[in-house]
């Protein structure tokens, strides 16, 4: 029978496999709002945010669609950025009416909000912005943030203990900053955001941008930025309604509502996730996979007087829980279950001062609970209970303000506060403290050809390190209407976390203790990136990019023999390198057939112990490709990922000495098929993992596995 499924779904999508990416046709109908009739493009995305929602000026602040969509595909709107499928060359086509809750904005005021954290056109972005838009995100079928980046050109999704990590342009995941709504998403656990923790059930848009942004954003943007946009209520009444099962007993059910007035809006979403362990190994009985049930629930508002003044509020909770079982050095079995709980709130006023200038102030708080236990089979001498809480206040202002016809400038200041309360800190707490100001300006310096240069700063003060000054200067120059050359060259940090600071924790069933450093410096990084787009006609885009990070005082762990234990402990001693580039292609075809293909080099160096890094491949191949067929309402999406041998350094013996090895090239494939009957009904299969990459050593993926579901316009 599941060969039957597999076969089925590979044969519908074999006349879109040859190809790679999304696209739609040039000149057709923008998105619309939900309830419109379905379109089939997207030049919507072109409006899309990045750092922070759009200021108030902007009737939508986090996209728009224009009302002359035949005039803008003829604008060479595909220059998104590599990887992107948000223009009109080069975005998916959008499934339905139900998925493009886009309004329509005047061309004029049709904007992003990107690396530079203010209002621009997307096509006038100093600093290349890559952008999946809601029509992607449904074509793709992806349920959560990991699944739907796992095959993105330049990220790496890696499944570990601690979650789904992401790794940007060949950077671990505590080097990448990850924001919903512009604000930092708290409960790292061992240096990353596990970002299964984020459903896509209410997220309209996600903006990546690939390099240095410390100095916009500070701490741990050294490899880029990952922004999830939240949806807003456009339609007077409505809802949506989506439920897929599958094997693995996966349940995925998502429900939305909204409701929009004259001067305000509210929109109401939930979803409930649920997923039985699996294992790759079953000559023991530990798994490979937890066991999944968790929910979210999330209201957003908008408001919007008579005056200068406009404001916007969120708020949302979620709780998952997975359940394991895990084997001991020393042959015990251990019942492993973990609950996280996350907390987010978001209020932000913005005030009109002007046509040429705005000012915002941002207030938000989160928290993040996690309870941890192991139980010993047949025994208690090793069972554990720990807590974890994790709480980030922010305090924030800007000013945005455009200085005639050549300067847009960018000021602002924040503070930031964060709390952890752990088991495993030597002291039980840990408390710092953050703050910052930043500025940065868009200098037109020509107009033929068009060059923009936009120099900028940020000062960090931290109450455990000291400060920190990460300065950047990126440009972007057009010397011809189909060339586009960005560049950019920049500083950054990483501060050091709680655990590496303050932690102390003995693990007796396997030996070893750690000990944290209250005397580490933060890392830092110097950056440098290019990138190069071509557009050939109104249908291709071809792009090469490249880049390199230079980092210092990484920070490391030393050990120790102390009696029968290992004791490690974080130093500053690292000193690492990693370089690299992109080469892709995104094309779009006759009969409603587009595609992409791209490939990643990456060359990652561990300077100190001169090797490459862990589990970092050198080569990336990904692909995607779109079919649609609108009288039948049939839809086809297919992407896939070839990723080559990736080294490891695991002390299999217990002596202390590394025995390392390189894994195996790896194909992961994914597949939706989805079939209209009528405007507002959507039935779909999604084939996850086709090829049935995966191992318990160093590929922990959940196996090849398909769903059905089906999705309601109410």
């Amino acid at each position: 029978m599941r060969g039957s499924w597999c076969l089925f779904v590979l044969a519908c999508a074999a006349p879109s496999m040859a190809w790679g990416s999304t696209s739609s046709e040039p000149g057709a109908v923008t998105a619309q709002a939900p309830g419109d009739a379905a379109p089939e493009s997207s030049v919507a995305s072109e409006v899309q945010v990045a750092g922070e929602q759009v200021p108030a000026q902007s009737e939508s602040s986090a996209s728009g669609v224009t009302e002359d969509a035949a005039e803008q595909s003829k604008q060479a709107e595909v220059v998104a950025g590599p990887g992107a499928s948000t223009t009109s060359a080069s975005s998916t086509p959008v499934p339905s009416a139900e998925d493009a809750s886009l309004d329509d904005v005047p061309t004029s005021r049709r904007t992003v909000v990107t690396a530079s954290r203010t209002q621009e056109r997307l096509s006038e972005t100093p600093v290349a912005t890559e952008v999946i838009t809601r029509a992607e995100i449904v074509a793709s079928g992806a349920r959560d943030a990991s699944e739907l980046l796992a095959a993105h050109p330049g990220l790496v999704v890696n499944q570990t203990f601690a979650g789904a990590s992401l790794q940007v342009q060949g950077l671990g995941p505590e080097y990448v900053l990850v924001l919903v709504d512009g604000e930092r998403v708290a409960g790292r656990v061992a240096g990353s955001v596990d970002l299964s923790r984020l459903s896509l059930e209410d997220v309209e848009q996600v903006e990546i941008v690939k390099g240095p942004s410390s100095v916009l954003y500070g701490s741990d943007a050294v490899g880029g930025v990952v922004n999830f946009i939240t949806r807003r209520a456009r339609k007077p009444l409505g809802g949506e309604l989506r439920l897929a099962y599958g094997q693995l007993d996966r349940l995925d059910l998502d429900a939305t509502g909204e409701a929009r007035g004259e001067n305000w809006g509210l929109r109401l979403s939930g979803g409930l996730q649920r997923r039985a362990s699996y294992d790759l190994d079953t000559a023991d009985v530990g798994t490979s996979g937890s066991s999944l049930d968790g929910f979210d629930v999330s209201a957003s508002g908008d408001l919007k007087n008579q005056g200068a003044m406009s404001l916007e509020a969120s708020a949302g909770v979620s709780r998952r829980t997975q359940r394991g079982i895990d084997l001991g050095a020393t042959g015990a079995v251990f019942d492993r279950a973990s609950r996280d709980t996350s907390i987010n709130s978001r209020v932000a006023p913005t005030w009109k001062l002007s046509d040429d200038a705005s000012l915002r102030v941002e207030g938000s708080y989160s928290r993040f609970q996690r309870t941890y236990l192991r139980d010993q089979r047949r025994s208690s001498a090793l069972d554990t209970v720990e807590e974890t809480r994790d709480q980030q206040a922010r305090l924030g202002t800007q000013l945005d303000a455009r200085l005639g016809e050549r300067h847009a400038l960018v000021v602002g200041a924040e503070a930031l506060g964060e709390w952890l309360t752990a088991d495993r800190l030597e002291t039980g707490t840990g408390e710092r403290g953050r703050g910052s100001l930043y500025a940065q300006d868009s200098w037109t310096l020509l107009t033929e050809p068009k060059l923009v240069v936009v120099p900028g700063a940020r000062v960090d003060v931290d109450t455990q390190f000291g400060s920190a000054v990460t300065p950047r200067l990126a440009a972007k120059v057009d010397p011809l209407s189909w060339l586009t050359v960005r560049a950019s060259y920049g500083w950054g940090y990483r501060a050091p976390g709680f655990q590496e600071l303050l932690i102390d924790f003995e693990n007796p069933s396997v030996g070893y203790v750690v000990r944290g450093n209250p005397d580490l410096k933060p890392e830092r990084s110097r950056s440098f990136s290019v990138a190069t787009e071509v557009r050939p006609t109104e249908r291709s885009l071809l792009w090469v990019s490249a880049f390199q990070h230079s980092l210092r005082d990484m920070i490391g762990t030393s050990v120790e023999q102390g009696g029968e234990q290992q004791q490690f402990s974080y130093v500053n001693v690292a000193r690492a390198r990693v370089r690299g580039g992109e080469l892709g292609i995104r094309q779009q075809f006759p009969w409603r057939l587009s595609g992409e293909l791209a490939y990643s080099l990456t060359d990652g160096r561990d300077q100190s112990q001169a090797r490459a890094l862990e589990g970092q491949a050198r080569h990336r191949l990904t692909a995607q490709a779109t079919w649609r067929h609108r009288e039948w309402g049939l839809e086809t999406w297919v992407r896939g990922a070839l990723v080559g041998q990736r080294p490891f350094y695991p002390d299999t013996d217990g002596d202390g000495v590394a025995n390392p090895y390189d894994s195996d090239a790896y194909l992961s494939l994914d597949a939706r098929i989805a079939w209209r009957p009528r405007e507002s009904l959507q039935f779909f299969v999604i084939g996850s993992n086709l090829a049935d990459a995966g191992n318990p050593t160093d590929l922990p993926i959940p196996p090849r596995s398909f769903q059905a579901g089906v999705a309601v316009r109410l």
